[in-house]
């Protein structure tokens, strides 16, 4: 009887062993499953987040007759329509002190507040400051900026971290995952080519429908007629040449 129970009991003990066992790999491989916060795609590894940048423009001064050369008045004007788009605050306008421009700056700097008021700058969005040359042969310039909105990958591309030829990290190789430097490149060119940073953010307002159009559309449906639109293209040749 004695030898039947103490059988019984090893039995026992074996199948609370075994499940135990089983438990625990179990929770290992859950462990492995919820503990791997490797990103799997690109777009978490390398996101584009919005950030605040600075626009510049250098402008060096007494070129011109007037202060400044037609080139840079086209260049303010580029740069102010600019910032009416994108500025994020006021327009800034640092003259140099203690250069080799010095007598050449205040005439400058009269010439580019008259060209960014013609370009649409009202005089109270511009700041003026002044900042020290690094010597008195520095032909400084006259800088424009302002703060922009920006969009840009906040790290740089070319980061591998694991060994490629070696077989890649530990489950690289096994799980068939991409690579880490994978799809940065792209992120960092979409960033940086995109016109309005905060499209990445959300989707812009729909315009309002084409009423007339609409209207046209409708009561053709209601008639049974074709609603689409038929254009119509005059015959053009590229080239006459050899032709009697």
């Amino acid at each position: 009887m004695t030898s039947f129970l103490t059988s019984l009991t090893r039995a026992r003990l074996g199948v609370l062993l075994a499940a135990a066992s089983t438990v625990a790999l179990a929770g290992c491989h859950a462990d492995r499953i919820v503990a791997d916060d490797y990103p799997q795609h690109y777009d978490q590894r390398h996101p584009i987040v919005l950030t605040e940048g600075a626009a510049r423009l250098d402008l060096p001064v007494g070129a011109g007759r007037d202060g400044l050369t037609a080139r840079q008045k086209e260049d303010v004007r580029a740069f102010a329509s600019d910032w009416r788009r994108n500025g994020r605050g006021p327009l800034a306008i640092m003259v140099p002190r203690g250069g080799a421009s010095d007598a050449a700056s205040a005439y400058s700097a009269s010439a580019l507040r008259a060209t960014l008021a013609s370009a649409g700058v009202p005089s109270t969005a511009v700041l003026t400051q002044r900042y020290a040359a690094s010597g008195p042969d520095h032909l400084a310039p006259i800088k424009l900026g302002y703060v922009k909105l920006k969009a840009e990958v906040p790290h740089p591309c070319g980061l591998w971290p694991d060994d490629l030829g070696h077989g890649g990290d530990a489950y690289g190789a096994t799980q068939n995952r991409d690579y880490w430097n994978y799809g940065c490149a792209t992120q960092q060119n979409l960033a940086a080519q995109v016109a309005d940073p905060e499209d990445l953010a959300r989707p812009r307002a729909e315009s309002p429908v084409y009423a007339a159009r609409r209207q046209t559309v409708i009561e053709k449906h209601r008639a049974g007629a074709d609603t689409t639109t038929d254009y119509k293209q005059d015959e053009a040749k590229l080239s006459d040449v050899g032709e009697n």
